[in-house]
């Protein structure tokens, strides 16, 4: 019994530190009740959609863990946590240091603005899933660049080029 809820507990503790990522979540969500009330039409496919296309730009995290920043120090701290399944420790390391990881390729102004021409394009031409996919990406990088004012103080330098370093 004590296990069991130890394991509960464990998982609230994780859940708690990865909000960020239930917040982008929630603004998926968000994005996809407002358009069915501009559209007056609802889909269960489109709410899915929304909600995973909010957090798909975190893919770039796991393409900068897994290619071009796997020898980072930052990397291979997250390595060291999971061999040895500090799942707390983890948890508590990404969500204080994520901020600071300012070398993530898609994270910029320049894939922000493509988005959003693509989602302007998209509800020019009438094709939903468009309007849904890069309005649900770009409301999780606008939400990211809130974040940065809150937590940092000011704009990740990351958001100001194109590419890596």
């Amino acid at each position: 019994m004590g296990r069991s809820f130890a394991r509960i507990r464990g998982l609230g503790f994780v859940m708690w530190h990865s909000r960020h990522e239930l917040y982008h979540i929630m603004l998926g969500l968000i994005w996809a009740w407002v358009l069915r009330e501009w559209w007056n039409e609802f889909n269960i496919r489109w709410i899915f959609l929304s909600a995973f296309a909010s957090v798909l730009p975190d893919a770039d995290h796991l393409l900068y863990f897994f290619t071009y920043g796997r020898s980072t120090s930052y990397t291979l701290k997250i390595r060291e946590f999971l061999k040895t399944r500090q799942w707390r420790n983890l948890t508590v390391f990404i969500e204080n240091g994520h901020k600071y990881n300012t070398n993530l390729s898609l994270h910029n102004y320049y894939v922000m603005a493509g988005l959003l021409g693509l989602s302007l394009l998209s509800t020019l031409v009438d094709w939903k899933v468009g309007t849904i996919l890069f309005g649900a990406m770009l409301q999780h990088y606008l939400f990211d660049i809130f974040d940065d004012l809150l937590t940092l103080g000011s704009v990740n330098s990351n958001w100001k080029r194109w590419g890596r370093q």
